[in-house]
């Protein structure tokens, strides 16, 4: 009896290995090698679905997602394919069974073509793998932030208002301009990333002007969940990147596997277990293509940006130490979003927290020349009415890229609505009344905003 006990107290037995073969068949020679775990070609590739079924159907019951539309981001790139290839096998496998319960009520893609700045993109390509799927194909331009039809508010112009490098009373002002007839949203485009004087400044204005692209495709066609194909490796990268800008406060809602900062929109990150090898073998296996998705650091040096240099960090340290990747993403996964941070209205920009003291902050770890700071002039706000001080609602990534931004440069136009939403909110009433009297003009009347959606929609 006490035998007995024991014995069924112990753990099950591990799974039989076979040396020099497959760890799941154990009768086939293995193809690849995953964080010293060998598989041969079939069983990595089932062994692939599996594990993002899993991993979808795990974020589904976390958010608690019911029967919606789900929007699969699509940029071109191996992680992306790979994505919708998954999900498109995903949705067939619960297919198959008469009583089982379909997972979302519809499947669709959305891609922002980014030729504008980047001529040498593959679109064609794209369109190609999404016609592959058989699902609906969606695609917005880059240059559709500055559209028109959008909004009526007017666009955000920088002034040169900051007074000294990192300074206590250096601030950042706008004014509310309207768009030259005569220039394109494409012109607009190029004028705004030409305003901004490094690499890394750019790539973090494409990334939010993609971001909110796509959460306004998501929007308009009523989908309750975007799909990103960021990868264990990509996720890995970010955390770096992003800590680099400053960033912490909103780490978990950037990139963490399920977001739902998104007003109405709720962001899930199913590749979040694939690392770059595994992707590139599970597209060629497959025969699944991808494209050439270019960016402003492309072909260029490490230390390029931020963000470059962060990948060349965790490629390199994850070549000698494969658990590299994994603990960062360990790590992530228990970091959970501050109340702070939800409670935080959206920063004018990147539409993510910002902090209410990120001016202060900002100032005590800028070093600046003290005789500059010593004689410093008056705020130009006080002799400027037309100018919107927009200090208190840009997080402390956002006033970097700012502070170098050429003055003149023209923001995107859901800049001017987060402004507006921020202006509106509750928080810092009293500090934001000379700002509502200034754009009062400017705002449209809910009667207004609700005729003219609604003959956009017919």
């Amino acid at each position: 009896m006490c035998d007995a006990s024991i014995n069924d107290a112990l753990p099950p037995p591990r799974r039989k290995v076979v040396p020099g073969m497959c760890i799941k068949c154990k009768v086939t020679k293995p193809s690849i090698s995953i964080r010293r775990t060998l598989y041969c070609k079939d069983c990595f590739v089932k062994a692939s679905i599996v594990k993002f079924r899993a991993a979808l159907t795990k974020s589904r019951k976390r958010v608690e997602l019911p029967q919606i539309k789900v929007l699969v981001a699509l940029s071109g790139g191996a992680a992306s394919s790979a994505m919708l290839k998954l999900t498109t096998d995903f949705i067939n496998m619960e297919r198959r069974g008469t009583d089982a319960e379909p997972p979302f009520t519809g499947v669709v893609i959305g891609h922002v073509d980014e030729s504008c700045l980047f001529p040498g993109s593959q679109e064609d390509e794209i369109r190609a793998i999404a016609a592959e799927s058989g699902l609906p194909y969606f695609k917005v331009a880059l240059e559709d932030v500055f559209a028109p039809g959008e909004g009526q508010l007017g666009l955000l112009e920088l002034v040169k208002a900051s007074i000294a490098p990192g300074a206590a009373r250096d601030q950042f002002c706008a004014r509310l301009v309207e768009p030259a007839k005569t220039d394109s949203q494409a012109d607009q485009l190029k004028a705004l990333f030409a305003g901004l004087t490094s690499a890394t400044d750019k790539e973090d204005m494409l990334d939010i002007v993609k971001t909110a692209l796509i959460m306004r495709l998501a929007r308009k066609l009523e989908c309750g969940a975007v799909l990103l194909g960021d990868s264990a490796t990509r996720t890995a990268v970010k955390v770096m990147a992003l800590t680099g800008h400053g960033r912490g406060l909103s780490l978990p809602l950037e990139a963490g596997t399920e977001s739902k900062w998104f007003h109405g929109v709720v962001v899930v990150r199913p590749m979040r277990d694939y690392v770059v090898k595994e992707i590139a073998f599970f597209n060629r296996w497959t025969r699944q293509r991808a494209a050439f998705v270019p960016t402003f650091t492309t072909g260029g040096p490490r230390r390029a940006s931020i963000g470059r240099l962060a990948e060349a960090f965790i490629v390199e340290l994850d070549r000698d130490f494969p658990s590299t990747v994994p603990t960062v993403c360990r790590t992530l996964q228990k970091l959970e979003p501050r109340a702070e941070a939800l409670a935080a209205r959206p920063c004018v920009v990147c539409g993510m927290p910002a902090e209410l003291d990120a001016h202060a902050w900002r100032s005590r770890l800028t070093i600046s020349n003290a005789q500059d700071t010593e004689q410093l002039p008056v705020p130009v706000e006080a002799s400027a009415p037309d100018l919107l001080d927009i200090t208190s609602c840009l997080c402390y990534s956002c006033q970097n890229m700012l502070h170098h931004t050429t003055p003149g440069t023209v923001l995107p136009r859901f800049c001017t609505t987060q402004l507006q939403n921020a202006v509106d909110s509750t928080a810092s009433a009293n500090n934001h009344n000379d700002l509502r009297a200034k754009i009062e003009e400017f705002l449209i009347d809910d009667s207004d905003g609700s005729d003219s959606e609604h003959n956009q929609m017919q």
